[in-house]
């Protein structure tokens, strides 16, 4: 008769708190990862007061900032029964799927994402509804926004803080910019605004910094928020190094193929000749044609 394997409870004890460690770890690894450094806190504090533009270089944490505000303004979004939604706006489909990824991984909110090959376009009233019953951060691209909203699936005033990636393009008829001039202006209840970019400027034609400071002075009016940038760089340069400008000087190039040379300075010869042959024959003509 053969004896019964009994299975070592202290094996199964150990297993268990492994991976009861395990899962402690992942959790402390995500906390860590979100630890907010010193510029990003005071950007945070400023844009919780009022309407902000962020102007930080790429890599320097916009999306944690805008996280923090998220799980800040999201502890009040079902006050008094009334249901409020958060909307983050992103002009790709990349850049949409990334900040979805963000957003959902970092907060307890309800996160879904919305763009074209979704089929969002074909969706009616009853479908937003369900969307917007069933989660507090929608995150998609401007179109879909304004989309939805000029058909009335969506409504302005249930908006209550309001992202907008990549701010600086909200000019002439970018989806940002209707939305703001159709929507949010025309709001009765206005909401927070949050724009996020590496540079306000973009546009062609800054030729001084006056113009630099009318473009500047545009979005702050469109968005109706104030443009804010770090005077002290410090900590921002550990984390995102800026480039470094070096001059390299190079001997003056010296032409070796001096049958190839002859061949090109006899062709450029005949082409000036040319040239000075149809000037004189339209001198002629011109002429001819006072005469």
């Amino acid at each position: 008769m053969e004896e019964e394997k009994q299975e070592n409870p202290l094996k199964r004890n150990f297993e268990a708190f492994s991976s009861e460690a395990e899962k402690m770890d992942v959790e402390k690894k995500k906390i860590e990862e979100f630890i907010p450094r010193e510029y990003q806190l005071k950007v945070f504090k400023v844009a919780m007061r009022r309407n902000t533009i962020a102007v930080l270089d790429t890599g320097a944490g916009k999306t944690n900032i805008a996280v923090m505000m998220i799980r800040e303004i999201g502890i009040t979004l079902r006050i008094d029964d009334e249901k409020k939604l958060i909307v983050f706006l992103a002009p790709t489909v990349h850049l949409v799927h990334q900040q979805y990824e963000v957003i959902q991984h970092h907060t307890h909110l309800g996160v879904q994402e919305y763009y074209g090959a979704k089929g969002v376009d074909e969706w009616n009233a009853e479908s937003w509804k369900k969307e917007t019953d069933d989660n507090d951060v929608l995150v998609m691209t401007p179109q879909i926004f304004l989309d939805a909203l000029r058909k009335g699936y969506l409504k302005f005033d249930t908006v209550c803080f309001l992202i907008l990636d990549e701010c600086h393009r909200a000019s002439g008829n970018h989806p940002y910019a209707r939305i703001m001039k159709e929507f949010y202006h025309l709001s009765r209840k206005r909401s927070k605004i949050f724009g996020m970019t590496a540079s306000p400027v973009i546009r062609k034609g800054v030729s001084s910094s006056a113009d630099c400071e009318e473009q500047i002075s545009e979005l702050e009016s469109l968005l109706d928020s104030q443009v804010y940038t770090l005077e002290n760089r410090v900590e921002l340069d550990e984390f995102v190094p800026s480039a470094k400008e070096t001059c390299k000087f190079y001997d003056p190039i010296v032409f070796s193929n001096t049958e190839l040379k002859a061949k090109l300075e006899f062709s450029w010869s005949k082409v000036k000749a040319h040239m000075q042959i149809s000037y004189q024959i339209g001198q002629c003509r011109i002429l001819l044609l006072n005469n």
